[in-house]
């Protein structure tokens, strides 16, 4: 059997573009698929929860009631926050070997009083003591309890990499992906001010629908009237609102 030069050089060609696919497919499985770098801030700083620890500190012996109005006003403040958030029982610490000793020991019948008309049962508040920083240290009445927290769980403003590169590698600036330390910041702030951790972790099971309301639609959709609701507002001119009369 005999080729032609013009079979030959089809062959050839053949041979060489299959040749260059082969490469380019390896190049793609090393550079793309292969690349094990978090692609999105999600991966990169996830939101996690955890436990933490709500203090309050009072440093007693001011009056003779043992506590001041705006002590017991922080204590019922606690309290409720207690209520929403808390993980376990309420600790008390007293000091011992500093010089408010006695103060604190005065104060301590008063901080249980106000957190139990706060809601606080007796049963969910624990007694502790602890060593003072020093004989002469007006150590203060010590509240805390575990409760569950949102954070990121690394600090931001980390640059592992050199932003000059893309990536901190030579083959960075091709591969167009976001630096380190982009959305931390943002990561932070909805972990701090989300007001129950636990709606990052699942949805909250659906309310009770309003049965009036849905009463009422359905009479109105039965008489063929329009359901929707009329809100009436007085007409307000915008220019003379904050105007010297």
């Amino acid at each position: 059997m005999t080729f032609s030069h013009a079979s030959f050089v089809r062959a050839v060609r053949l041979a060489c573009l299959g040749a260059a696919a082969a490469a380019l497919a390896g190049c793609h499985a090393d550079r793309i698929v292969g690349d094990d770098y978090p692609q999105t801030y999600q991966q990169r700083h996830p939101i996690v929860l955890a436990e933490g620890e709500a203090k309050l500190d009072l440093p007693v012996g001011a009056t003779r009631e043992g506590l001041t109005q705006r002590q017991k006003e922080d204590i019922r403040a606690f309290a409720a926050d207690w209520r929403r958030n808390g993980r376990g029982p309420i600790a008390i610490l007293s000091p011992r070997g500093g010089a408010s000793d006695a103060a604190a020991a005065y104060a301590l019948p008063a901080v249980r009083t106000t957190l139990a008309a706060a809601g606080v049962p007796a049963t969910a508040v624990l007694s502790q003591r602890y060593t003072a920083e020093a004989p002469d240290h007006f150590a203060p009445l010590r509240l805390g309890y575990v409760k569950l927290k949102a954070e990121v769980p690394h600090p931001c403003g980390l640059w592992p990499d050199d932003l000059g590169h893309g990536g901190g590698d030579f083959r960075g600036a091709t591969q167009n992906r976001d630096y380190w330390n982009f959305g931390c910041a943002t990561q932070q702030n909805l972990a701090a001010q989300v007001a129950d951790p636990e709606d990052l972790a699942r949805p909250r099971a659906e309310t009770p629908v309003y049965a009036a309301r849905r009463q009422t639609v359905i009479q109105k959709h039965r008489a063929g009237e329009d359901t929707t609701t009329t809100y009436k507002q007085e007409d307000t001119d915008i220019s003379g609102i904050g105007s010297a009369k």
